[in-house]
């Protein structure tokens, strides 16, 4: 299948809206509180490849599962996964989650070596990097432009969220807590519009008719 640059453009912007790095980084900042930075950068490298093998995963059986196992259409999963977006979205910017760090910090190396990797797990790489609208999305690409498409997105999103988190410090520390605030605000509102379209999708698969398809 033959896809535009800007569509391939267009799939990584509404990705990375959707991950948000950027909106991401108090939690990852507090969660990580008392590592070191090499510590925390190690944890980031392992969550990350955790969360992008989860999302790659998903690009290359997500169709097949929804198909074979679920039956459900793809323009029946598009309208789902956009209303998910968008109640996701709004559900963020409603709700300040706060984020219990149990950071707890030991002398033992290898209690703080187990405590670190487990925060990698969850919920760094889930739900942090790869939650269930990434997921989705992921999942909504490979059935609209294949999956070697949805492969590529991932890796260049995911790539683009681990250097934002590799200097979460920095950032935090240019643009401040209310700066992030705005940044993870707007990337909000474009979550709940990328939903939107998905639904419009949706429903323009299942009833072309009604418009004028």
């Amino acid at each position: 299948m033959e896809v535009s640059l800007i569509a391939f453009f267009q799939a990584v912007l509404s990705l990375f809206a959707i991950v948000d790095p950027v909106g991401g980084i108090p939690v990852f900042i507090s969660l990580t509180e008392g590592a070191t930075e090499t510590e925390r950068r190690r944890l980031l490298r392992f969550a990350t490849l955790i969360a992008l093998a989860l999302v790659v995963a998903f690009a290359l059986v997500g169709s097949a599962v929804m198909q074979f196992v679920f039956h459900i259409s793809v323009s029946e999963f598009t309208f789902a996964g956009g209303l998910l977006l968008v109640v996701v979205g709004i559900r963020e910017m409603l709700i300040t989650s706060s984020a219990d760090t149990g950071s707890g910090a030991t002398d033992d190396p290898g209690r703080r070596n187990q405590r670190l990797h487990a925060l990698a797990v969850s919920p760094i790489a889930v739900p942090l990097l790869a939650g269930p609208g990434t997921i989705v999305t992921v999942i909504l690409f490979q059935g609209r432009y294949g999956q070697l498409f949805a492969i590529e997105v991932c890796v260049v999103v995911f790539a683009a969220s681990l250097l934002v988190l590799h200097y979460a410090s920095g950032i935090s520390r240019v643009i401040g807590r209310v700066g992030m605030l705005a940044v993870s605000r707007v990337m909000q509102i474009f979550i709940i519009a990328i939903g939107v379209n998905f639904m419009f999708r949706g429903l323009a698969g299942e009833f072309p008719r009604l418009f004028g398809k």
